[in-house]
């Protein structure tokens, strides 16, 4: 090692190897980045001093906090720091706020699921910043917390941050994560040739029946095509 490099203070050493990380795309916008522990088996320097280099990427804007006070941060991604900043900000009061309403209602994780109807992973996924639940999940552990809506209130900034500046389009704070959204891979998307006709979709082909939705806490959402030509007959 270099006498320049010895100059440079350790956490300073661990902050550029995340950004180098970074840089070369090993970690992308989004991802969260390694934890304290994890760089220190990595550069062999204190658990202490990979959480400062943490905490100076955030402070740098490199990084976002997580959602949580336990949740890992992440990769800021390509939106406005601004923009990062309220959504990650929203995320984390939305997150905090159930938390602190089970904690004071003297209600474990295990017990708050079974009194709205959900399971443990989904509770603990939204104290977690992992926020795919739908807007009924909010109503129903609004309501079991006594919170007088503030739940939803908050669930609703979250879903205007989302809206205003993040990669998810608007509604992904009410869908689950897993559910998948029509994009340019989509085959509904898809074309094939008609000589007589000319390129035309799929979906004018044929159109589907309904669409059917299990969201995470069990419920089912159906969606019907409008009428028209080439509407198929009601679901049964």
């Amino acid at each position: 090692m270099t006498e320049d490099v010895r100059r440079v203070p350790k956490y300073a050493r661990v902050a550029a190897a995340v950004k180098g990380q970074i840089a070369d795309g090993t970690l992308r916008p989004g991802q969260p980045a390694p934890s304290g522990a994890a760089l220190s088996r990595v550069t062999g320097y204190s658990t202490l001093t990979c959480r400062r280099a943490l905490r100076v990427l955030i402070a740098d804007g490199v990084l976002l906090p997580g959602a949580s006070r336990n949740a890992r941060p992440r990769v800021a991604g390509p939106l406005p720091p601004e923009a990062e900043r309220d959504l990650a900000a929203a995320a984390r009061a939305l997150s905090a706020a159930l938390a602190a309403r089970r904690r004071a209602k003297g209600l474990t994780q295990p017990e708050l699921a079974l009194l709205i109807g959900v399971s443990v992973t989904t509770i603990g996924h939204a104290e977690t910043g992992r926020l795919w639940q739908a807007r009924h999940f909010w109503e129903h552990a609004d309501a079991a917390l006594d919170a007088g809506g503030d739940l939803l209130r908050l669930h609703e900034a979250f879903g205007e941050a989302s809206a205003a500046g993040a990669a998810d389009p608007p509604d992904a704070a009410d869908a689950p994560r897993n559910a998948g959204s029509p994009g340019p891979a989509d085959p509904g998307q898809e074309t094939e040739a008609d000589p007589a006709a000319g390129p035309r979709s799929r979906r004018e082909q044929a159109v589907p029946a309904c669409v059917m939705i299990m969201w995470g806490d069990g419920t089912v959402t159906t969606i019907h095509p409008p009428d028209g030509p080439g509407a198929a007959p009601p679901c049964g």
